[in-house]
């Protein structure tokens, strides 16, 4: 045997191990396999596109596009190698440029599910909506028996106001495929926003069921009743609600809920606050609404929030000399600076227990410096966890906890922080001071 036609006999072994390895979720092992195969034999495009997958699988987007642009310039008629590629792209956020990919699959084979599977979900990221359900209805039309495309039916019907033909959507998908979490779940809150608690509570049980996120599901839960609430909304929930939330939140907050909290809470600071301040800190600081207020009060402004989303709304405005994604009890925590002012404006409607943050704020704050937030109020004891999702505290409990972590009450003021539903939300502006 000659030396080329044996070359080309191992890189087809190799190709071939590499496969195998591929289909027993060993993408590791499969990439080495690829990668000696086309040592041997440079430019083949089935190995360029395995080794694409590869490294796909393995959470490597960037290492990815290479072999699949070279099996695409090689082979410009196969659907699946443009699918994957558009995967690359969207994995690096350059969603434009997958979404031309998916539409050459489809050019390519119209009938492509994966692809327009794919198609339909780059429009949503792109806020195409109207095109993206089409692309829906396309595709569910060729494959009615496709449950996630009806769940991304029901979610892209919901990007459009929609929602009572989003619950149907959701209904066919848990109807086809029983064991898709995340459709229970978008369901169940369908049916509790419509005060359908008890058709919500068996959606939200069959998605912890299912295996969707449990922390989640029973955030939700304890919405329904109030009972059982966790310590706080999970992380992911609130991550998620601001990044997506983060393009429309001020103009919805001001406009639509009319929502002027900010502007209470630092109005009753200002007078107890010796400026010009050394340093303040903005907890869950969101797009930056309180950063023009505080800018004048403080030589050193930092904010902090979960959403990246927002936190770069925020540093747009050039009000921060410091913004941090993190948890805000967690960086109350572990934070090596002291301020002399720290708010926190519609933060605590996502926190229950907030023993943990006055504990980080007594840790932060300097003497004699002050402690500015709004609450949601009720009138019962502690806290509660609302239908509303959010949580709402008792002025004993936030008394109660002022003293056991040394802080007096300097301003506490009821006042409505917002509308909802057009029905005005009561809470709370609080001042405390560091003795």
């Amino acid at each position: 045997m000659n030396q080329p036609a044996d070359a080309l006999a191992r890189a087809r072994a190799l190709f071939l191990q590499g496969v195998e390895l591929l289909e027993s979720d060993r993408a590791d092992a499969a990439e080495t396999q690829f990668e000696a195969a086309l040592q041997l034999a440079p430019g083949r495009p089935s190995v360029l596109v395995n080794l694409g997958v590869a490294r796909l699988r393995l959470g490597r987007p960037a290492d990815a596009l290479a072999p699949l642009d070279e099996a695409v310039a090689a082979e410009p008629d196969q659907p699946d190698t443009w699918c994957h590629r558009g995967l690359a792209l969207a994995a690096l956020e350059r969603e434009a440029q997958a979404l031309a990919s998916f539409e050459r699959a489809l050019a390519v084979d119209a009938g492509h599910a994966a692809a327009r599977f794919q198609q339909a979900l780059s429009l949503n990221r792109l806020r195409r909506h109207d095109a993206a359900l089409a692309a829906l209805q396309t595709l569910l039309a060729q494959h009615p028996g496709l449950a996630p495309a009806w769940q991304l039916q029901g979610q892209t019907l919901q990007s459009l106001e929609r929602h009572a033909e989003a619950l149907p959507a959701y209904q066919r998908a848990v109807t086809l495929d029983q064991a898709l979490g995340e459709a229970w779940s978008l369901l169940g809150q369908l049916h509790k926003d419509a005060g359908q608690r008890e058709a919500a509570r068996h959606a939200f049980e069959r998605a912890i069921a299912a295996g969707a996120d449990a922390a989640l599901n029973a955030y939700f839960l304890a919405a329904l009743d109030g009972r059982d609430a966790p310590a706080a909304a999970p992380d992911a929930y609130v991550r998620g609600l601001f990044d997506h939330y983060a393009d429309d939140f001020e103009p919805h907050l001001l406009d639509v809920l009319h929502y002027r909290a900010h502007e209470a809470v630092v109005q009753a600071a200002a007078p107890l606050c010796a400026a010009p301040l050394a340093s303040a800190l903005d907890l869950g600081c969101g797009t930056g609404l309180c950063g023009p207020l505080l800018r004048p009060l403080a030589a050193h402004l930092e904010g902090v929030d979960l959403s990246p989303t927002m936190l770069a709304r925020a540093e747009a405005r050039h009000c921060y000399d410091a913004l941090v994604q993190a948890d805000i009890a967690e960086h109350l925590r572990n934070t090596p600076r002291r301020h002399g002012l720290v708010v926190a404006t519609d933060v605590f409607i996502y926190v229950g227990d907030l023993a943990p943050v006055f504990a980080g704020v007594q840790r932060v704050l300097e003497p004699g410096g002050v402690f500015a937030f709004s609450v949601e109020s009720h009138d019962g004891a502690g806290f509660v966890l609302r239908p509303s999702l959010r949580y709402a505290h008792a002025e004993p409990y936030l008394r109660t906890l002022a003293e056991a972590h040394g802080l007096r009450v300097e301003h506490l003021q009821p006042t409505i922080l917002r509308e909802d539903q057009r029905q005005p939300i009561a809470g709370l502006v609080v001042c405390l001071r560091a003795t």
